[in-house]
């Protein structure tokens, strides 16, 4: 039945799948229509690869909301931590060629690079950074909170940076460890990052649209844009540079591209007849290198996943019975969802403007379930009956938080905060007087300091909402004179509160 659904799907595209769908259940296109109309998701692109062929592509909803202009299987989307998967690609390259070994100490290959204690500087190793085994925190404000553009400024940050566990005890989720990896290959060809993605994979894998960073959403024509959904509101939001941490998640691409990436991986590294990524390499990056924390059990959303692992750059799981190899993206506006069945010859990319990760995997197991032999879920039901259990019951008042309060305290205690703040891994936190308050700048925005009823201890709030926090408290710590002597943050619960000291000179 699946072959003959493949060869009369292929007879069509890219017109439609409804005729080929199974009786009984609506149309996949219908179907997600649906997912995006219920989940305020603007629009989506799809591509379903199947035994060595796109099979299907298509765009659905907007890709500019406002003014209705329409997704296509080319409109560009960015895909986030997707990218990661390239990234660590590029080093298989890079080991096929003689160039680098995954056994070696990162620091073989950038000797300026150090790391927080003698531990991880003596016994850290690259397949370490690949399967996100050094016990490094996230530290993810270190990077996104004032971005850094220049790679060696950021690569000198890791050095104060504290671990949140012994190396290769747990798996810990690591933007910075693929921003290494980029590191390394930047060091090792002596060109960029970008340089290199282009030239080692998007050429070779024909994803001529493909592009990097902010400044290639600007200059494709065919883009979609980014939305926020508050309160049920649709909200447009800006694009968001990742500057120097590229590596980690700066690729953008369409549908009809990352179905050439899938083709790859679902065919030993090869694109038609040419081998483009080793193929020892996508049998490792596809294989368990590190288990994963516990949580993945079987549930609603999970059914039949009983483990996770992490390989090189993909998340390994099983969906319903089926080894599957996935990975995720997430930045401002924007989700994605990469995943390759290999037992079944089968990929699914599915991107989305729109924030939530929700749509993009209920896009993705719809899907999976029409195209793959197991037993369907009504996923936009079980998505449906999960908001309804997280409502307040219809006999409950509902209500807002209360705002932010604000203290009041005189302009003279508001300009003993004014400085610079600086922290060695996490660079510089401004404070700074307008118009008798206290405001600072994180991710781009600009946020206000508001005091509270603890001495000493401040909010960051978004201006436009005194509803919401856009930090965690901000507490100054003062000496016997009162003079501010440091900005304490506790951004990570797993490891000590950031101190940033007091600067007396101005930070470039």
């Amino acid at each position: 039945m699946k072959r003959i659904f493949i060869l009369l799907l292929a007879v069509i595209i890219p017109v439609s799948i409804y005729a080929q769908i199974p009786p009984g259940i609506v149309s996949l296109e219908e179907q997600i229509n649906k997912i995006l109309n219920i989940t305020n998701t603007p629009g989506c692109a799809i591509a379903i690869v199947q035994e060595g062929k796109i099979i299907y592509s298509s765009g659905f909803g907007y890709r500019d909301y406002e003014n209705k202009i329409k997704v296509d299987a080319n409109t560009i989307f960015p895909i986030g931590s997707a990218t990661k998967a390239f990234t660590a690609a590029l080093l298989g390259q890079l080991r096929e060629k003689g160039e680098i070994s995954f056994q070696e100490s990162p620091l073989k290959y950038i000797p300026s690079l150090k790391f927080f204690n003698e531990n991880l500087n003596n016994y850290l190793i690259v397949e370490d950074l690949l399967s996100m085994r050094t016990g490094l925190a996230r530290h993810d404000q270190a990077w996104a909170g004032i971005p850094v553009l220049d790679r060696d400024s950021l690569l000198r940050r890791i050095e104060y940076l504290e671990p949140g566990n012994s190396l290769r005890t747990n798996w810990n989720y690591s933007n910075f460890s693929y921003f290494i990896l980029g590191s390394i290959t930047e060091k090792l060809t002596r060109e960029s990052w970008e340089s290199n993605i282009r030239k080692s994979l998007f050429e070779p894998l024909k994803m001529y649209s493909s592009n990097l960073g902010i400044q290639g959403l600007q200059e494709s024509s065919n883009v979609a844009l980014g939305y926020n959904v508050r309160s049920n509101k649709i909200e447009k939001v800006a694009y968001y540079d990742l500057a120097a941490m590229g590596p980690a998640g700066d690729i953008n691409s369409n549908a009809s591209d990352m179905g050439n990436w899938l083709l790859t991986w679902l065919n030993k590294g090869k694109l038609g007849q040419q081998q483009i990524l080793p193929e020892q390499y996508v049998m490792e990056a596809m294989s368990p290198q590190v288990i994963m924390p516990t949580g993945y059990l079987p549930g609603e959303e999970f059914q039949g996943m009983y483990s996770a692992s992490y390989g090189f750059g993909w998340i390994i799981t099983n969906y319903k019975g089926l080894y599957r190899v996935e990975h995720g993206g997430s930045i401002d506006g924007f989700r994605s969802t990469v995943v390759i069945f290999p037992n079944e010859k089968t990929g699914i990319v599915v991107l989305t403007n729109q924030t939530n990760y929700e749509p993009a995997m209920l896009i993705r197991n719809t899907i999976a379930d029409l195209i793959l032999d197991v037993k369907p879920t009504d996923w936009l039901k079980v998505y449906i009956e999960s908001q309804e259990e997280n409502q307040p019951g219809t006999n409950e008042i509902i209500s807002l938080p209360d705002p932010v309060p604000e203290i009041t305290i005189n302009s003279n205690q508001f300009e003993a905060l004014v400085g610079n703040y600086l922290h060695p891994g996490y660079g510089r936190i401004e404070i700074f007087l307008e118009s008798d308050s206290l405001y600072t700048w994180f991710r781009r925005r600009k946020l206000k300091i508001v005091p509270t009823a603890t001495e000493h201890v401040f909010h960051a709030i978004h201006i436009v909402s005194p509803y919401s926090r856009a930090m965690p408290p901000l507490e100054f710590k003062k000496n016997e004179k009162g003079e501010t002597l440091s900005l304490i943050i506790q951004f990570e619960p797993e490891i000590k509160a950031i101190e940033f000291i007091r600067g007396r000179i101005k930070i470039k």
